[in-house]
């Protein structure tokens, strides 16, 4: 087993445990999200109990671990173990649970070397919410990625932790694709793609963020009379909460009018389009079976860093580059879900309501009815989104491992 690469998962594969994080049974409102995410894993038939991370605070089980796993043949099919790769951010104390809670009879950990390039403090770069792996696929060039390939995004002049990209590099049967997450504040790829199941030859889809539909269904509205509708339907639960999102109060109407705001997703949609192209120039994928979830964005620039607080690190994100923006997603976004197998668990996204409908969660349902795919909704709002993530941030699948990937 020491000779075979550490591979990791992608979204075909079944879930067999979801993981998320008890932040020390403290906080009210991570334990109401636990509480919705044991709910919807009963309600997609995952027989296996939550597993919670219980000795550490950090709520983001996306982002400090990425579960893998290495296999070989066996007499009666593949032999594999599990191995939870830690993030490259030395500081971030919540990666240590890799060893003290997971590892032991079938799970194994890896640890970034401390050496040069390890990822010292807690870059948001070197979160594991920015890899994510395409299915099992043969590119447009010939090459067989039987195990899938890994995504990951470099922020403009940016790129992950140089002991990270090594060992990955190293495996070789999964060598990253790197796209550009720079544009994002927290810059991971989760925040704009995924890969989901689909009724084609590749036997799945690109599902990836798109503001001009968000935009259209906004205008729709406009049109429709309901301009004098508020554009977020979620209430803030005191008015001593402060809450640092951007829509809160403002109608539909206001929305349109602000010229920043068309900028800022014109912006976006830019990266967004350029992201999908180095996608469709790898993968023998149809552009029309393309799922776009309709997403929009707002400008924060540096500010997140103020509500993060300073611990005397290195900041977690980079400057802002001049010509260049720092995105985060104005609604709880519908691409950073869980896909499990035909449900999709996603962010219930508190938009316009109208005749007691809210017509962007609709908007959702309907996009990712065309992949076959039901949905069912979590309020992460309190818990992750004012945090600048959503419930895919904030969980984490450990899925099968008996792929077959030496043929």
């Amino acid at each position: 087993m020491k000779m075979a690469p550490v591979l990791t998962h992608n979204h075909l594969q079944t879930v067999e445990t979801l993981v998320s994080t008890a932040s020390n049974s403290s906080d009210p409102v991570q334990l109401n999200f636990v509480r919705q995410l044991d709910e919807a894993r009963e309600e997609a038939g995952i027989a296996n109990p939550i597993l919670l991370f219980n000795q550490s605070s950090d709520i983001w089980a996306q982002d400090f671990i990425e579960p893998g796993y290495a296999s070989m043949p066996g007499p009666n099919g593949p032999i594999s173990i599990r191995v939870i790769l830690r993030s490259a951010q030395s500081t971030r104390t919540g990666g240590r649970q890799v060893f003290e809670q997971l590892r032991g009879p079938g799970i194994g950990g890896f640890q970034p070397s401390s050496g040069s390039g390890s990822g010292f403090g807690h870059r948001e770069i070197d979160s594991y919410g920015n890899l994510e792996t395409i299915p099992p696929y043969t590119s447009k060039s010939g090459v067989s990625y039987k195990a899938g390939r890994i995504i990951m995004g470099k922020h403009f002049d940016q790129l992950p932790a140089k002991a990270l990209l090594d060992f990955l590099y190293a495996q070789q049967v999964q060598s990253p694709l790197i796209l550009e997450a720079g544009w994002l504040l927290v810059g991971h790829v989760d925040e704009f793609v995924q890969f989901i199941p689909y009724d084609n030859d590749l036997g799945f889809t690109i599902s990836i963020a798109d503001t001009e539909s968000a935009i259209e269904l906004l205008k729709d509205l406009q049109a429709n009379g309901h301009g004098d509708t508020l554009a977020m339907s979620f209430e803030t639960p005191s008015e001593e909460e402060e809450l640092h999102v951007f829509g809160l109060g403002l109608t539909v109407s206001d929305i349109l009018a602000n010229t920043t705001f068309a900028d800022v997703n014109a912006y976006a949609q830019r990266h967004i389009n350029s992201n999908l192209q180095i996608l469709l120039s790898e993968i023998p994928l149809n552009p029309a079976d393309v799922i776009r979830v309709p997403t929009l964005f707002h400008d924060v620039g540096n500010t997140f860093d103020l509500f993060w607080g300073s611990d005397g690190l290195p900041p977690r994100t980079d400057p802002v580059i001049e010509g260049e923006r720092k995105l985060m997603s104005v609604y709880p976004a519908s691409i950073n879900g869980i896909v499990v197998e035909k449900r999709y668990l996603s962010p219930k996204p508190w938009g316009p309501v109208v005749n007691g409908t809210d017509v962007l969660a609709s908007a959702v349902e309907r996009v990712y009815s065309r992949a076959g795919m039901s949905v069912g909704w979590i309020d992460d709002y309190l818990s992750h989104h004012v945090g600048g993530g959503e419930i895919h941030c904030g969980s984490n699948t450990l899925r099968q491992t008996d792929l077959v990937w030496w043929n």
